[in-house]
């Protein structure tokens, strides 16, 4: 049986990771309420599972948490790079954008909050992503 070197698969997995990534962030610039607003089944599925506001605030945090973990291991020179780790709250910016563009209003309190809620997702990954990767690594055996 063949064995596969560590190094083998690391242009797939870097590929993977990648793709990943851009679709998780077209997910997140995509505007699921107009979706919502033409499909009524998600429309509804959508009133349910954000009814609170609280739900809608882990909702955030949870898709920037995502975000944030899979950039970081996408690009891991972004650990130790925050100011362009945090150029990912450009996608919070502009998902509020779109919000603005769909529902043809101004801004309001609660597109401030979602951008600082995006914000702890964002800090959250990279503190969970810095811890990970600076534990101590488990002696091979031979």
């Amino acid at each position: 049986m063949k064995t596969l070197s560590p190094t083998t698969g690391a242009p797939h997995r870097a590929r993977a990771l990648a793709a990943l990534l851009l679709g998780l962030l077209a997910f997140t610039l995509f505007p699921l309420e107009w979706l919502g607003s033409r499909w009524p089944a998600l429309g509804g599925a959508l009133d349910r599972l954000f009814a609170t506001e609280l739900a809608h605030g882990v909702g955030h945090a949870t898709l920037f948490l995502l975000l944030g973990l899979l950039a970081l291991a996408a690009a891991p020179a972004l650990r130790e790079r925050t100011w362009r780790y945090y150029g990912l709250l450009l996608a919070g910016l502009g998902q509020e954008a779109f919000q603005l563009w769909f529902k043809r209003r101004g801004l309001a309190f609660d597109d401030g909050r979602d951008l600082l809620v995006d914000l702890l997702g964002l800090s959250l990954a990279l503190v969970i992503a810095r811890l990970w990767f600076a534990r101590p690594s488990a002696p091979r055996s031979r």
